[in-house]
């Protein structure tokens, strides 16, 4: 009997429900001390504006590595027309994260600690729950695989084959002897946020996560008796 070959896909649209901004702390400077001391005092700040936010429910979750610092060199000139001296610099870093639940409160904080001196925001990378997550995944596999089956027997049906059999499913990367396509069987994408900072606070509004998942399977299909 013939065999028939289809993928499965499918993609939900689901708005973002945790947004985590991403802080880096840096200063620099002739002294080891000074920037260190700076980096410390400033981080000491913003974790404890984080844990703030997580006792009051804005924020779920924070984390933070801790203030370490280092030496280069830098090649200055003195003057236009003079040669370039090595200069012995310091640099004193650390990165805070904090998972917002509440956007608002988001914007406020990113426009508060986004204009302090030795603040640079990084990022914000949008999700969903865990819980959502995991739902949602459940979801798009079951859509997918429901995908293959109607494309199989959609064929089947305009070859005059009849019902189709499942033969073999394979997740998206994992058939035998083909190159994997993308990154694996299920797929989040967050597209890029939009800021409004007109108002004094950002006002963000992140688009949807795009969930998609993606399959192939072999299908039997032959004359129904």
């Amino acid at each position: 009997m013939p065999t028939i070959a289809v993928s499965g896909s499918t993609v939900q649209h689901h708005p973002a429900e945790r947004g985590t901004v991403r802080l880096a702390i840096t200063f620099t400077g002739d002294r080891r001390d000074h920037v260190f001391r700076a980096a410390e005092k400033l981080h000491g700040s913003v974790v404890a504006q984080a844990k703030e936010h997580v006792a009051a429910g804005a924020a779920t979750w924070w984390g933070s590595d801790r203030v370490v610092a280092w030496s280069y060199d830098e090649w200055v000139k003195p003057k236009p027309h003079q040669d370039g001296v090595k200069v012995r610099r310091f640099r004193a870093s650390a990165a805070v994260r904090v998972k917002f639940a509440d956007f608002a409160a988001l914007g406020a904080w990113v426009s508060d600690v986004g204009v302090l001196e030795g603040i640079q925001v990084q990022g914000i990378e949008w999700a969903l729950t865990e819980k959502r997550r995991d739902a949602v995944v459940a979801q798009v596999r079951t859509a997918a695989a429901q995908d293959a089956v109607t494309r199989a027997q959609a064929y089947a049906d305009a070859l005059g084959l009849g019902p189709v059999r499942l033969l073999a499913v394979y997740e998206d990367g994992l058939r035998p002897h083909v190159s994997a396509g993308a990154p694996g069987p299920v797929a989040f994408g967050a597209r890029a946020m939009a800021a409004d900072a007109g108002g004094g606070a950002f006002e963000l509004r992140p688009d949807d996560i795009d969930v998609h998942a993606e399959l192939t399977a072999d299908f039997e299909a032959g004359t129904s008796a």
